[in-house]
């Protein structure tokens, strides 16, 4: 991922993470815009609550796991947007925690964009509503790198990927 995020810092737009999750992958990105793109901005985008439960569907439920354990993932990471908050201050890095679904936060970027768009949603609601969101925003020449793209766990993120993609005449 940091070697393809490499290879877009040459164009305008800025990097926008959705699916933060603890901030391991946020830290490397970071690490990487202070070193070469000071100039460019981060967007850390999670709700650092968990999955919306209502969006959590069959779609996304590999074998043997459970629409009821499945839904109540990722919730302990409160602390996250405080400790990124340190990250990018530590960086000095243009760096914003975006809190909120996706679904309430993405709008604001509508007439953002991005050289560099790193989903890791895992869920197929949230895929398509990034892809939605975002995609249109991509400067050309620009990627989007799908951490869940065939993953056995997470069923629902190709799917997801491949429908909105099939729309597009573009490998």
């Amino acid at each position: 991922m940091i070697a393809i995020l490499e290879s877009t810092l040459h164009l305008s737009g800025d990097v926008i993470e959705c699916g933060v999750y603890r901030g391991g992958s946020a830290q490397k990105i970071v690490r990487i815009l202070a070193e070469q793109a000071p100039d460019k901005n981060f967007y850390a985008c999670d709700s650092f609550e968990g999955f919306p439960e209502e969006k959590v569907g069959r779609v996304d439920l590999a074998f043997m796991r459970f629409l009821s354990r499945v839904r109540k993932k990722f919730r302990m990471c409160s602390d996250t947007p405080q400790r990124l908050e340190r990250i990018f201050k530590t960086f000095n890095v243009r760096g914003e925690t975006v809190k909120g679904y996706f679904s309430e936060t993405l709008h604001r970027f509508e007439t953002s964009q991005f050289c560099f768009i790193h989903l890791d949603v895992d869920l197929y609601e949230s895929y398509k509503e990034c892809l939605s969101s975002l995609y249109k925003n991509l400067t050309p020449g620009g990627v989007v790198v799908f951490d869940d793209y065939k993953a056995r766990n997470w069923p629902g993120a190709a799917k997801a990927v491949d429908e909105f993609f099939d729309a597009f005449p573009e490998d």
